[in-house]
């Protein structure tokens, strides 16, 4: 259950260090409101991922 959580950690920070780089590389400044709905939809969106990983894992198990 570590590795799920390191793994959803790790996207979680990856996503917000993308969130707030972007836009200053870009040159456009994003508003309060699509950052904080942008960042929920990360959380999500990771949360989706980690779990889809661990059912992955889960069928592996198994099928041996």
């Amino acid at each position: 259950m570590r590795r799920y959580f390191s793994l959803f950690l790790l996207t979680i920070l990856v996503a917000i260090l993308l969130f707030f780089t972007l836009p200053l590389l870009v040159g456009g400044i994003f508003g309060e409101v699509k950052i904080i709905v942008g960042t929920i939809l990360v959380l999500l969106g990771s949360f989706i991922i980690t779990q889809l990983f661990y059912i992955i894992d889960l069928l592996k198990n198994k099928s041996r």
